[in-house]
């Protein structure tokens, strides 16, 4: 099992989990499909970690790995105690990941280590 954590940001703000928490909120068929598609992208990670392989996840460049649950995104990252931490999400609209979503979860991820989290 690898445990899974959600980057909070220096203002309280956890993206990841806000993302899924409106989903759960919201009483969409779509929203609901999303939202049993991320949990069981989740319970994926968490049991067999990066050995799902694709289509369920997939290395994009250093550190940072996404999951690809639909055309919802989740960039993360390996943690310190064998587990992955969960830096951004996006909804892609083209076939390459934009480079700005790459940056905003590096940028998630140099926060985090600047804070000594």
């Amino acid at each position: 099992m690898y445990p899974i954590h959600f980057y909070k940001d220096r203002n309280g703000h956890e993206p990841v989990r806000e993302y899924i928490e409106t989903l759960s909120i919201n009483s969409s068929k779509d929203s609901r499909i999303k939202l049993h598609k991320i949990q069981d992208y989740l319970t994926m990670l968490k049991n067999r970690g990066t050995m799902i392989g694709e289509p369920f996840i997939k290395h994009l460049e250093g550190e940072i790995w996404e999951l690809r649950p639909l055309r919802d995104r989740i960039l993360f990252a390996a943690w310190l105690d064998d587990g992955f931490i969960l830096l951004h999400h996006f909804v892609k609209k083209t076939q390459k990941t934009p480079r700005r979503e790459l940056m905003k979860a590096q940028k998630a991820l140099d926060d985090i280590r600047k804070r000594g989290l």
